[in-house]
């Protein structure tokens, strides 16, 4: 509106002031169209969002399709409203469709009123950066198709990729910042799904068998076929193993780990039909 390209646009207020005007005069623009859930149509339709309510008789505008994929977030938010007695109205009855995709003719006709010098699009699918910077190259503007991790010098007359950095979502885990390509996420997750088998061998100075494993079990079934303990069955197993070892394996921590861990795998599939992610803690007793 400052810029004057939005003409006869309604007055614009703040939240705040929102809150003084008669309901039946006052238009939200909200995000949150495809079900976000912390979006403002789905905040505003659990309770209150920046001091707003909505209320029995409020008519709520659903302006675009849903995307394949989106349908439970979206009728969460659907069904909420409708319980505050809000009015829901949706682009099924064809009246009205408002997408947030510009096509050809709107891209050119956004360039045309800003006539920039540069232009990096920054919204799609890869093939859609390319056709919008393609748009942009046939009207004479430099233009350049950036993905993440390239960091681009726009300090002359074309964009130029000055260098590659290391890019992707990072998570707050606690107080600390981890990366989705660290491991830490997909370990976890694997645990979630398969649970968590922690074998535990002490083995004396002649590198033998201290006592029998002690198999520790988390997210996992107590009991597998024939309502056998599982744990118990995974530390006969593993003794049996650990007794009958030759002792190149036993003076060798690796080896000691994939054995165990093979044969971890391999009972629990048999008990419970399924491989737990499993940990081998060997401890061994030094000579004095």
């Amino acid at each position: 509106e400052e810029s004057g390209v939005l003409k006869d646009f309604p007055p614009v207020i703040t939240p705040e002031q929102a809150l003084e005007v008669p309901r039946k005069n006052l238009m939200l623009i909200v995000t949150g169209s495809q079900g976000e859930r912390r979006a403002a149509s789905a905040q505003l339709s659990r309770g209150k969002y920046l001091g707003i309510e909505l209320k029995e008789g409020d008519t709520f505008l659903f302006s675009s399709k849903i995307i394949p994929g989106n349908e439970r977030g979206v009728y969460a938010i659907v069904n909420a409203l409708s319980e505050k007695g809000v009015d829901i109205v949706d682009d099924s009855n064809g009246l009205y469709h408002v997408s947030g995709h510009a096509n050809r003719p709107d891209l050119e006709h956004v360039h045309r009123l800003f006539l920039p010098d540069m232009l990096i699009p920054m919204h799609g699918e890869h093939r859609h950066l390319r056709e919008h910077a393609r748009i942009g190259l046939e009207a004479g503007i430099a233009s350049a198709v950036v993905t993440n991790g390239m960091m681009m010098d726009i300090t002359g007359d074309v964009p130029k990729l000055a260098e590659h950095i290391e890019a992707g979502r990072t998570y707050l885990d606690g107080s600390v910042l981890i990366g989705a390509l660290d491991g830490v996420v997909r370990n976890r997750i694997r645990m979630a799904l398969n649970g968590l088998a922690m074998v535990t061998v002490i083995m004396d100075e002649q590198d033998q068998p201290l006592g029998e494993a002690w198999v520790e079990l988390m997210g996992l079934p107590e009991t597998g076929k024939g309502g056998r303990n599982l744990a118990e069955v995974l530390e006969t197993e593993l003794t049996e193993f650990l007794d009958g070892a030759g002792r190149k394996l036993l003076s060798n921590d690796d080896k000691m780990d994939e054995a165990l861990r093979k044969i971890v795998r391999q009972v629990s599939m048999e008990e419970i039909g399924k491989k737990p992610e499993v940990i081998v803690v060997v401890s061994r007793l030094a000579a004095e």
